[in-house]
């Protein structure tokens, strides 16, 4: 088993980190798009809009489509759909259409987080629960290679500073950006499609009644792992849930069979039925409380943390102390790698810090404040230094804390409800991702400190609704914390 759990979160880890990469890498080249189209700040935003739109859309739709029709085809279509319309990204040949590009690009890459999370913890037993916020390593893996790609490409082929510019000839580093970055994710699919391909999860097939594919696959699992497994239908026990749906849908069926009704629409309405009871059960006193706060936690933490991420590279350019010189073009993505590598702990150490007595709500709260510590630090900063250190500890504890909340939201609710929660909670948080760009250009019309101030105040919220979450994952997931 172990065997298997290692490629496992290799291959859903490519997700994760084709999520983050794609995020970093339209922050990197805002600049550059800003410059080549003309288009003033208070509508550079849309560039990162647009990507955040389409992965709201993602998100839901992708959720809701692995609780009911599975996880294998949304593990292999989100990536696709991402490395086709990367690649066209690139051969934008306006700013709208290269909104338009991002929208569809968002789409698909928006998927990966819901169902990538279901898909691998439905496969780990639950000693190996930790390893769902491990795998975020790969979120980070994301930022850093994004940043080193930007390095080597964005100062060499963007427009010279302080000089004339050919935009079609010389600014095209955005362009080959984007690119290479649509390579790397076919890169992943072809891995995920060729290299192990991963069954239906068994937890899935079960609560669906499928017990004979269900059968199939541990028994595949188990000749893979150089074993047997003994097990018949009669082993199963039936799912409440599915069983009810099933019974009411053969209702409909027979209702409805002296009636006209096509395929198609039987389809639409089961689908309905199925989303209607995932969204009974997510709104029942057993998880309504929880759903909430999950909820609360993604947007605000999103709407904080793209506040201080989409703009920090267009930030560096300006920056300037006094006595010290405007850093050039490859300094600032020098130091914008530097953020991306001091993320990567967080994803490590939060792996570790959640099976100590600080538990999964004790991790997420103490990095929530800490980020409000550090950005606020970040504001008054007054020197090139001070502003690399207070911005790497942003980095780390904020993907500390997207860390375990990666990892804890697939926890805590179960398997017949898991992706249309993550699926709305990741929703919800492409939304403010939305619209956090557009809000942090009104706000820098007001100062350069006002957006930060407001991502103080966003992650000092995401810890108090951290504490006030009713369960612990770490001790049995059905106790309520004390």
């Amino acid at each position: 088993m172990d065997y298997l759990i290692f490629f496992y979160q290799i291959l859903c880890g490519f997700g994760w980190l084709a999520d983050n990469m794609w995020l970093q890498t339209i922050s990197m080249i805002l600049p550059r798009v800003q410059e080549h189209y003309d288009v003033p700040d208070k509508w550079i935003g849309t560039l990162s809009s647009a990507i955040f739109t389409g992965m709201t859309f993602g998100a839901f739709f992708w959720g809701s489509y692995s609780d009911n029709r599975g996880r294998k085809t949304p593990y292999t279509m989100t990536l696709l759909i991402t490395s086709i319309f990367g690649a066209l990204s690139s051969f934008a040949f306006n700013f709208a259409s290269l909104c338009v590009c991002l929208f569809f690009l968002g789409f698909g890459v928006g998927g990966n987080m819901p169902t990538d999370g279901a898909l691998y913890l439905e496969f780990l037993p639950k000693e190996y629960h930790y390893l769902l916020t491990f795998m975020s390593v790969f979120f980070s893996f994301g930022a850093v290679l994004a940043s080193i790609l930007g390095y080597f490409i964005l100062p060499k082929w963007s427009c010279p500073e302080a000089m004339p510019c050919d935009l079609a000839t010389q600014n095209i580093g955005w362009r080959i950006m984007l690119f290479s970055v649509a390579v790397v994710t076919f890169i992943m699919l072809m891995l995920r499609t060729f290299w192990i391909k991963l069954p239906e999860t068994p937890k899935f097939l079960m609560s669906q009644n499928r017990t004979s594919e269900t059968i199939i696959v541990l028994n595949n699992i188990a000749k893979i792992n150089s074993c047997n497994v003994d097990i018949s239908k009669h082993d199963f026990p039936q799912s409440p849930i599915a069983s009810n749906a099933r019974e009411e849908y053969n209702e409909m069926e027979l209702t409805s069979s002296n009636e006209e009704n096509s395929p198609m629409l039987n389809n639409i309405e089961e689908q309905l039925e199925e989303k209607i009871k995932s969204w009974e059960l997510l709104l029942s006193p057993r998880w309504r409380l929880t759903t909430f706060l999950v909820c609360c936690i993604w947007t605000v933490t999103a709407l904080a943390y793209t506040m201080f991420n989409v703009f920090l590279p267009k930030y560096l350019e300006t920056l300037g102390f006094e006595g010290e010189s405007v850093p050039t073009r490859k300094e600032v993505y020098w130091d914008y790698m530097i953020y991306s590598f001091a993320s990567v702990p967080g994803s490590v150490i939060a792996s570790f810090l959640i099976e100590t007595s600080l538990g999964r709500k004790g991790t997420m709260a103490i990095s929530a404040f800490g980020s409000a510590g550090s950005l606020f630090l970040f504001s008054i900063i007054n020197s090139r230094i001070t502003m690399l250190l207070s911005s790497s500890a942003v980095s780390f504890l904020a993907t500390l804390l997207y860390a375990v909340i990666y990892g804890y939201t697939p926890e805590v609710f179960d398997t017949n409800v898991r992706g249309t929660a993550v699926g709305t909670a990741s929703g919800l948080g492409r939304i403010a991702g939305i619209a956090a760009p557009i809000i942090s250009g009104v706000l820098l019309t007001v100062s350069t400190s006002t957006p930060l101030y407001v991502s103080v105040v966003g992650f000092t919220i995401v810890g108090i609704c951290v504490m006030l979450l009713p369960y612990e994952t770490r001790v049995k997931r059905s106790l309520a914390s004390s």
